[in-house]
């Protein structure tokens, strides 16, 4: 079963007409690819997953332990970008049921600025939408709408993890990024980048090519 929660952010600003859109897309299918760009919090492992994509093979699984605050997985870094630009994303997440009766994990989408040369920089949060989807066992969307802030240039996207007891696992796939100014650069993770951004995102600590299942 799939369901899809909407929780876009009404757009406080429009890109000029001369502007174009800029897309890019991970499903996490290639596990030569770092599943992560980088992690925060308790993240006890991630990885690409088997035992139930949303589609294709694979999706990716975010563990936290031991269970404290909140564990964010970086799933996509967009660069280049000026005040009033919008970056809208969307992506698929289910919790997984231990059968322990605790409260089925939950994920949703936040973002947080960073520089342009780091992936571990933090330059203050981007916040997010207000809901949260997977929490009924069952994928679910949920889409969100960022209008980047005065002078900010680069925004990381997170897929965060909402654990209850037993229950602390993730699942997540179908990332979608769409961004208002066509000169912004966007790197997904599940993707192999190419040859000149590999130093680049070296910085994160790129250790997620694990498969479970």
């Amino acid at each position: 079963m799939r369901t899809s929660l909407l929780a876009t952010v009404a757009v406080a600003a429009v890109a000029s007409p001369a502007m174009a859109q800029v897309t890019s897309a991970t499903d996490w299918e290639d596990p030569s690819a770092d599943a992560l760009l980088g992690t925060y919090g308790n993240v006890g492992d991630y990885g690409y997953d088997q035992t139930d994509p949303f589609a294709g093979n694979y999706s990716l699984f975010i563990m936290e332990e031991p269970l404290s605050s909140t564990p964010q997985g970086y799933v996509a870094w967009i660069r280049g970008l000026t005040a009033g630009d919008t970056v809208t994303a969307s992506m698929w997440f289910k919790g997984e049921d231990s059968g322990s009766g605790d409260t089925i994990a939950k994920g949703r989408l936040w973002a947080h600025y960073t520089d342009e040369v780091d992936t571990t920089s933090y330059l203050g949060s981007a916040s997010g939408p207000s809901g949260y989807a997977g929490d009924e066992g069952v994928w679910e969307q949920i889409t969100h709408t960022w209008t980047i802030a005065d002078g900010q240039t680069a925004l990381m996207i997170e897929a965060r993890l909402y654990s209850y007891g037993e229950n602390n696992m993730i699942l997540g796939d179908d990332l979608f990024v769409t961004v208002s100014n066509d000169n912004a650069n966007i790197t997904v993770a599940g993707v192999v980048p190419a040859p000149g951004a590999i130093a680049l995102l070296g910085v994160a600590g790129l250790a997620g090519r694990r498969r479970r299942g």
